[in-house]
């Protein structure tokens, strides 16, 4: 799978009113962005999973603990278990 890179800059002042980490703050932009994509439908909860590097237990917590909704039809639970790994 390619990859696209992506950089870009944050005021300090936002970081800290964010609550951000300095240490670890590619990782917890990814998890936004997987939550973001995810909540608006945009990416299935595998891809979610995915791109923030999380279990589907972490994910699930974050949801819960954000208040975003999870959604996860029967088409997804399908489409998992094709792409189980053995």
């Amino acid at each position: 799978m390619k990859e696209v890179r992506v950089e870009f800059e944050l005021p300090a002042l936002l970081v800290n009113q964010a609550g951000l980490s300095k240490e670890n703050i590619s990782q917890q932009v990814r998890r936004m962005l997987a939550l973001f994509l995810y909540e608006h439908k945009r990416i299935s909860l595998g891809k979610a999973c995915e791109i923030g590097n999380m279990s589907y237990w972490e994910f699930a917590d974050l949801n819960r603990q954000l208040g975003i909704p999870f959604h996860y039809s029967q088409d997804d639970l399908a489409e998992d278990l094709v792409n189980q790994k053995p």
